[in-house]
């Protein structure tokens, strides 16, 4: 992967009103969904062009569906009729997590297949005991050798109750994904509640899957013998906006962010108020006032949905850095998602460390300096870092930052930021 950066001016303050891009944590599934269609196309509208996104339709060409990509439109095409692959290079699966998805997809389709472990930021072990588990409970074979997993469900598949350890939305993903057309129900428990999990449902659905419950614990899969092509619009992406508004907290000033529905981000909209933001929202639009430093919260603890984000948790603590007081930040999802913080520390945060535990004591002021993006959050938070800080910050890693924002500098320009790539 090519290292890129990102050159940042701080102390402005942001002003302005940019369009949220498309969910990358719902197109990514949704894509991989394309593979069980075997008659018509599918569109997906409000897909945005990501490097993740790439790579998925990467391995669905070498799968035997084609994907053409409509930019300006912001539409992906695909038509899945003459899929022949089941089998996809570890190099292929190592570019990300959601890579995964393509066992329930493959399984699904053609009864097989072969596939390394997946990659993706290195937050966390992410194990996928889960998905092998809840697959051999649902009739499918699975071999682990060499690097390898061979999974094969030849004598069919077989619908049943799967209990889940915790509410994992690719352990939720990938069962949706192989059981949409099987012969039964299927039911999921404990299943995660994310508003992606939701799109994936409703894209099945209008592919002509039966499946109801997505957003609660409990998903019920009553199994179809196909599915057909369909088109379907991808949620707006909640993390990203949560990215713009956490910046704007940090730096001061009004921003309007369009395409936002505010019922996936109402627990990070209170955080924001306790920070002192004025907050107004419609059905489809956020904006956000901040007048003077924010005010520190006491205790910020990651949850599964509909708690506080993981994915929301470093850009959120970018911009605690300068807040009044000290916050403490419990990360109760990933044991690894601390890497950002060393890397604001040179910037002149004060933060410790212990464990999954991080008390962050805000300061007037942090000052420009050389930082690196480990991960695709963390370097967004690298990036408020930056918009916060006195004189020029240097964002190196930044290929990590477009697996999940179209273009994030063009974003922060758009709201008054001074800030520049440099491949």
């Amino acid at each position: 992967m090519t290292d890129s950066c990102l050159t940042v001016s701080g102390r402005r303050k942001l002003s302005g009103e940019i369009k949220v891009q498309g969910c990358k944590n719902s197109a990514l599934p949704c894509l991989t969904a394309c593979l069980l269609c075997e008659k018509g196309r599918c569109r997906l509208k409000n897909c945005p062009r990501l490097t993740d996104v790439e790579n998925t339709a990467e391995i669905l060409e070498t799968l035997g569906c084609r994907c053409a990509f409509c930019e300006q439109e912001k539409i992906i095409e695909t038509d899945a009729e003459n899929v022949f692959g089941t089998a996809i290079e570890n190099e292929m699966m190592n570019r990300m997590r959601s890579s995964i998805l393509f066992m329930g997809a493959m399984l699904s389709r053609n009864g097989e297949a072969d596939l390394g472990y997946p990659g993706g930021c290195e937050i966390g072990l992410r194990p996928i005991d889960m998905h092998l588990g809840a697959f051999r409970r649902l009739g499918v074979k699975i071999e682990e050798e060499g690097g390898m997993i061979r999974c094969r469900a030849r004598s069919g598949l077989k619908p049943a109750q799967v209990p889940l350890l915790c509410p994992s939305v690719g352990a939720t993903e990938n069962i949706m994904l192989l059981m949409a057309k099987s012969d039964g129900e299927t039911v999921i428990r404990n299943a995660a509640r994310e508003p992606e999990i939701v799109d994936l449902q409703n894209f099945l659905n209008a592919m002509g899957a039966d499946i109801r419950g997505a957003g609660s614990d409990v998903i019920v899969i009553n199994g179809v013998k196909r599915l057909r092509g369909a088109e379907f619009e991808i949620m707006p992406d909640r993390i990203a906006a949560l990215t713009y508004m956490s910046a704007a907290a940090a730096c001061g000033g009004k921003i309007y962010l369009k395409d936002v529905n505010p019922e996936h981000l109402s627990i990070c909209l209170a955080v924001l108020r306790d920070m002192g933001a004025e907050i107004k929202i419609t059905a489809d639009s956020v904006s956000l006032e901040m007048k003077g430093r924010p005010r520190a919260v006491k205790r910020i603890k990651t949850l599964y949905y509909p708690g506080f984000p993981t994915d929301a948790q470093p850009a959120f603590m970018a911009a605690m850095t300068i807040a009044k007081g000290a916050t403490v930040f419990v990360e109760s999802i990933f044991e690894n998602r601390f890497r950002h913080a060393p890397e604001l520390v040179k910037l002149g945060a004060d933060i410790d460390v212990n464990i999954c535990h991080a008390i962050v004591r805000g300061r007037e002021c942090l000052s420009g300096a050389d930082v690196r993006a480990f991960d695709l959050r963390g370097g967004a938070a690298m990036v408020i870092g930056g918009l916060i800080a006195d004189g020029t910050t240097c964002v190196s890693g930044a290929q990590h930052i477009e697996r999940g924002y179209e273009d994030i500098a063009a974003d922060f320009e758009a709201l008054g930021a001074d800030i520049k790539k440099n491949c």
